[in-house]
């Protein structure tokens, strides 16, 4: 039995806080970084966003325009490159849960849809200029790597 839009969501408002959890089981084994994730201020709201959008009959493509949290930007090269790998991330976790609750069709491209667009926004979010719920945090010294050094001292 498929879901319909309306019932989709409902199934994702239930199980948003455990997609929050897989997120971020899964970015801990994938060898991330940082520790916690960029998005880990963003993530469950964003889920749960998706989730009231489809419930409510929303386009999903402004589920990132009303997210609301924080969201940590690294010094260097690599936040472009680690966001995204983030924002793929939650878009898979999604996926696999629009496929399990057996969502609708409708869902599941509305989900793929939200994603995008939040992944759409890394520049302008780099660049400082974000969705205005979302608190862009730069750290300019880096994030220590997981699993590094307690200290910068000596050993």
């Amino acid at each position: 039995m498929t879901l319909d839009l309306r019932r989709s969501g409902e199934a994702l408002r239930a199980v948003s806080g455990d997609l929050a959890r897989v997120w971020r089981a899964s970015r801990y084994v994938a060898g991330p970084v940082a520790f916690p994730g960029l998005l880990d201020g963003v993530v469950e709201e964003f889920f749960e966003r998706v989730a009231e959008t489809m419930l409510l009959g929303r386009s999903l493509e402004d589920v990132w325009a009303s997210t609301r949290g924080v969201v940590r930007i690294p010094a260097g090269d690599r936040a472009r490159v680690d966001l995204l790998a983030e924002w793929r991330l939650a878009g898979e976790v999604l996926l696999s849960a629009c496929e399990a609750l057996q969502v609708s069709r409708e869902a599941a491209l509305g989900v793929e849809q939200a994603v995008e667009t939040a992944m759409g926004g890394i520049d302008r979010l780099v660049e400082g200029h974000g969705p205005p719920g979302i608190l862009a945090v730069r750290q300019l010294g880096g994030f220590r790597p997981r699993g590094g050094p307690r200290s910068d001292g000596p050993p």
